[in-house]
């Protein structure tokens, strides 16, 4: 039994024992929560009734003291595994300024963003956890402003040929059928936004993803649906500490889902979209001075 992926079908990982090394410390086992692994007649050995097979998450390479196990397969090969730097990690004070700092950006400098640090951004992005490994998340990337507003004015194109989806007579029809929040968000949001977007393409006005130097789209296959959202956050993370702005663009994502074939077959975007989320990047144009107190609409404990 495996648990399937779009990257790796129904591939289990590989595990592989170097008992010249072990020392049967039993930290593998401690950690794998499939249950490959278990220590029997003095001997370290992969299971024969693991719970799915490895999924290749790496926990027991990772915390092998002795270097005595490696996993392999479902995209992973002995590089991928590099030791931790646990020196240069940062305390609290200065992560949870980052944090602070960080804010939705929408202006933007005309200022191209390096590939380096498109890299960058990717790099750390990348690291995000995920649902099952390896990621099936895709990031599709538009690097420059041109790139970036043919894509808007597609995407705004597509929205107008589909229009009456949003007209007052077509709500009207579904409102049985979606619920009252629904209803009131397509009212009060949707509609309004659809509109607005339609009226200040008429004016080469780009108020989609605001003519931002750099835009990444994190979509889903067969993740965890929070896993491209995730990774979009930490994308945002990164850009703050190299001196970029971002902001999270949720307004592309939800059309993809049901529309637009032919606008995903020319972004090499996948058929059938799941959860995805647009980031636009780029250099801040005004200066912010003060942060904000958020809250929750609830902490307590159970």
């Amino acid at each position: 039994m495996s648990v399937v992926t779009s990257r790796t079908g129904t591939e289990n990982a590989r595990i592989v024992i170097n008992h010249e090394k072990c020392n049967l410390c039993g930290l593998c086992v401690k950690v794998c929560k499939d249950f490959s692994l278990l220590i029997e007649d003095h001997t370290l050995t992969v299971s024969d009734q693991p719970l799915f097979g490895c999924i290749g998450c790496g926990q027991c390479v990772a915390v092998c003291p002795r270097d005595a196990i490696m996993v392999e397969g479902r995209t992973l090969s002995p590089g991928d595994f590099k030791p931790l730097k646990a020196d240069h990690l940062p305390d609290y004070t200065s992560l949870y300024q980052l944090m602070l700092n960080r804010r939705s950006i929408r202006d933007f400098r005309d200022k191209p963003v390096p590939r380096e640090i498109t890299e960058q951004i990717l790099a750390m992005a990348v690291t995000a956890p995920m649902g099952l490994p390896p990621s099936d998340v895709g990031v599709m990337i538009l690097d420059g402003k041109e790139k970036v507003r043919a894509f808007s004015f597609d995407f705004i194109d597509m929205l107008q040929r589909a229009r009456w989806m949003a007209s007052p007579l077509a709500l009207n029809l579904m409102r049985p059928f979606i619920g009252k929040d629904n209803y009131l968000m397509f009212k009060s949001f949707i509609i309004p936004m659809v509109n607005f977007f339609s009226e200040t393409r008429k004016k080469e006005q780009n108020y989609l993803l605001y003519d931002a130097p750099l835009a990444m789209m994190f979509y889903g296959n067969l993740s965890d649906p929070a896993d491209p959202y995730i990774a979009a956050t930490y994308a945002t993370l990164a850009a703050e500490s190299l001196g970029l702005g971002a902001c999270m663009i949720g307004s592309v994502g939800p059309f993809l889902k049901s529309m637009g074939p032919d606008f995903r077959k020319k972004y090499h975007l996948p058929s059938k979209m799941h959860d995805s989320i647009m980031v636009v990047f780029g250099y801040p144009q005004v200066k912010y001075r003060k942060t904000i107190q958020r809250s929750f609409e609830r902490v307590f404990y159970a």
